[in-house]
């Protein structure tokens, strides 16, 4: 396994957390960067901490990034309804500080039934969304659109409902895949899945779903 230095946004979220931790159990360096560090319990010789809100401040990123190879996006609003447009306004910076540094490798943690996923998605996941989740989405959507139009080498990650079940090891990952009903996936297996595409060469420049 080829060691890296990562770049963590939304360290302290729900599946942040995961990443940080499985990243530094893997033999990674990792930085953490969010805006309330105390949430985050991990405490490791390879683990720095970097307090900052990258959606209020642009240059965050790229004060932090020198010295890395891989940025990991697990930005999100959590169980919030609205976005704030949180996506909208923290992507365009952080992939100007990407290209600008020529950090090229980008894992960006979106969600089922954003942009190219909507028309698959079942009809009981389209309407929750309608119903419940289509302010996020859109911000999501947006956020997507300027991932991909980059020159960065990204993966856009899309699962499933996701829980705080413990992880399984038992998922799939790929750019089609059947999902039926209200799927749902722990967040930490997305974790893996996540730290699981930076050397997957077949991942770049693809939307993953990720699935149980």
């Amino acid at each position: 396994m080829t060691s890296h230095s990562i770049l963590v946004l939304g360290a302290t979220g729900p599946t942040g957390r995961h990443i940080v931790t499985q990243a530094l159990d893997q033999g990674h360096t990792v930085t953490a960067l969010a805006r309330r560090l105390e949430r985050l319990d991990a405490r490791h010789p390879r683990l720095t901490t970097v307090a900052a809100d990258v959606a209020a401040d642009a240059e965050a990123v790229a004060r932090t990034l020198p010295g890395h190879d891989v940025v990991i996006s697990a930005l999100g609003r959590g169980q919030a309804l609205r976005s704030q447009g949180l996506m909208a306004r923290a992507i365009p910076g952080i992939v100007t500080a990407m290209e600008r540094l020529a950090v090229r490798r980008l894992v960006f943690l979106s969600a089922y039934g954003v942009g190219g996923t909507a028309p698959h998605a079942p009809w009981v996941s389209r309407l929750m969304i309608r119903l419940m989740l289509a302010d996020i989405f859109a911000d999501k959507a947006t956020a997507e659109e300027v991932v991909q139009h980059s020159v960065l080498d990204w993966t856009i990650l899309a699962p499933v409902m996701l829980t705080n079940g413990p992880a399984t090891g038992r998922y799939r990952l790929g750019d089609q895949l059947e999902i039926r009903g209200l799927a749902r996936i722990a967040r930490a297996d997305v974790a893996s899945a996540a730290l699981t595409c930076i050397d997957d060469s077949s991942s770049i420049h693809k939307r993953c779903i990720v699935a149980s």
